[in-house]
């Protein structure tokens, strides 16, 4: 069972298709597509995109993300825009993190509180810790992110902010699969 299919539990069937495809997900997956991306000039939010390899800013920028689902409940995302790498892995939360999405990359965990309304996922960043210790709310960056479909396309649109910093980065885009390695046979499809 994949993460966002234990979290969501039934309400995972009522998800638009290619949300439904990517997020359920039992071998490895390729995507590319396109993403149109606005992000805020001034020095902090620069930094911040640098560091954390958050895409820089452009219409029309090339994606790519690969989906590589472990069989033991995790997923590792591995994200190209235009060339700048951004990687995580994705896990539903046990315990006190139960019911929560949790995206880890580098010393950081983000918690996010995933929410299925019709034609669309939400996801809303409610917690973040840095290497197991949870950071004060007042601290934590903003992070909206939808997920919907055209047809086999998948849709995403991503807004993130951070105190005192203010607006990082935006992006949106599609992405369809090109290529899907089926378990069992090792043949990777194009």
């Amino acid at each position: 069972m994949t993460p966002f299919q234990r979290i969501l539990g039934a309400a995972f069937d009522d998800l638009p298709g290619p949300v439904r495809a990517l997020h359920a997900l039992t071998t490895s997956a390729h995507t590319a597509g396109l993403a149109d991306i606005r992000a805020a000039a001034n020095p902090g939010a620069w930094l911040l995109c640098k560091v954390a390899g958050l895409p820089k800013p452009g219409q029309g920028v090339p994606v790519s993300v690969s989906f590589h689902p472990d069989g033991r409940g995790r997923e590792f995302w591995n994200r190209r825009f235009a060339g700048r790498r951004y990687a995580s892995t994705m896990e539903a939360g046990r315990q006190r993190d139960d019911g929560l999405l949790i995206e880890r990359f580098g010393p950081f965990d983000l918690l996010f509180r995933l929410e299925p309304t019709p034609g669309r996922l939400a996801w809303s960043l409610v917690g973040w810790r840095v290497l197991g210790m949870p950071l004060p709310a007042w601290s934590r960056p903003t992070i909206e992110c939808s997920e919907s479909g055209d047809g086999t396309r998948f849709l995403f649109d991503i807004d993130v902010a951070f105190p005192l910093v203010g607006h990082v980065v935006h992006y949106r885009g599609w992405l369809e699969v090109i290529d899907q390695v089926h378990a069992g046979d090792g043949v990777e499809f194009k």
